[in-house]
């Protein structure tokens, strides 16, 4: 089998295989051969349920699918094609991505496939949505044809590096997500967490200031987890940490046990189950950024950074706070955005690539 359009069909794209459910004989047909498929039972099935998301690799054919829980499907992208507890959400085609991952040879759509340059694709779908350039380069841009959103990814030469396609949103998810949009720009913002960094959790200001999204309801769990989790619905985090374990001022007299505001983390679409947060990220990053945008956007070296086939990270050092950005190298997108306040030496918070939640 060359492809994924062979299994399909010849007059069918990739995009086909967007909202076939897990028991679809023609999904199942198409993955028979993959490399991942023996390893894949009913109990990963249900783990791909609970966390929302399942990644399969063909680095033979240069595909790579994601899938998630049928309700998470269908309340972002509307009704599945066929039935099954997780549902294909992602088809990304490689390009020049890797030494060990191969070109994906077939067609994708419009005479268009994984060597059609920027030119090439504004030629057959017309302008772009958006377009990111870093040194005047295009390395990323979006197009909407036939209800799927198609991003395409690009070299540092203008090669094509992968092709990312995703059913559109239905009206019902944008109206929600427009809704979400407005909470966050009345709430705390990143800027505004930089800023209240060390703040006891119960203070005036931060209480006003998050009473959007309930905030005193959820004050409870800084105290058993050390974090306030709105993902689920917000798609975002609060960390908190005690007084005593922060870097204060000598000045600040505030008991050494109050829980004080230590950090966020701002969470894309689908991470964990998260929905995406719909306000502004720091140093104008969008979760759209691959890491060159980034790095360009924030301009100075990092302190460290840590990359592997299929996510890396960046984190910066600044007066008051760390930022760290994790990155979906098979999506070239951000992940997640982190803000970490200081702490005492030996007390700084490591972030895990790779968190249970």
């Amino acid at each position: 089998m060359n492809s994924v359009e062979d299994a399909l069909g010849i007059d069918r794209s990739p995009a086909a295989l967007l909202g076939l459910g897990w028991n679809d004989a023609a999904l199942q047909n198409i993955l028979k051969e993959w490399p991942d498929r023996p390893f894949i039972d009913d109990e990963s099935v249900e783990k791909a349920v609970e966390d929302g998301r399942l990644s399969l690799f063909n680095l033979d054919l240069g595909v790579y699918l994601s899938l998630t829980d049928e309700h998470s499907f269908m309340s972002r992208y509307g009704l599945t094609r066929s039935s099954g507890a997780i549902t294909v959400c992602r088809v990304v085609l490689f390009g020049q991505f890797r030494q060990d991952v191969n070109r994906y040879e077939g067609a994708v759509f419009a005479g268009l496939d994984t060597r059609s340059s920027f030119q090439a694709w504004s030629e057959a779908l017309g302008r772009s949505e958006w377009v990111h350039t870093v040194a005047g380069v295009v390395r990323k841009a979006r197009w909407r044809p036939s209800g799927i959103v198609v991003d395409v990814s690009f070299t540092p030469v203008g090669e094509c590096r992968l092709i990312s396609i995703t059913p559109a949103f239905t009206q019902d998810a944008i109206a929600t997500q427009s809704a979400r949009r407005e909470v966050h720009a009345q709430i705390l913002s990143p800027e505004g967490v930089i800023s209240s960094l060390r703040a006891p959790l119960t203070s005036p200001d931060l209480m006003r200031s998050m009473q959007g999204v309930g905030y005193p309801s959820k004050l409870d769990e800084a105290s058993s987890y050390g974090e306030i989790d709105f993902s689920s619905d917000q798609g975002f985090d609060l960390y908190a940490a005690p007084r005593h374990a922060l870097n204060f001022p000598t000045s600040e007299n505030i008991p050494p046990a109050t829980l004080c505001l230590s950090g966020a983390r701002y969470r894309h679409d689908l991470d964990f189950k998260s929905v995406q947060w719909q306000g502004a990220l720091p140093f104008g990053i969008t979760f759209d950024d691959g890491p060159d945008t980034v790095l360009a956007k924030i301009g100075q070296p990092v302190e460290s950074e840590d990359f592997d086939e299929m996510e890396g990270f960046h984190r910066w050092r600044f007066d008051s706070f760390d930022l760290h950005v994790l990155y979906s190298l098979v999506e070239d997108c951000v992940y997640r955005v982190t803000l970490l306040g200081r702490k005492k030496v030996g007390r700084q918070s490591a972030v895990r690539l790779k968190p249970s939640r």
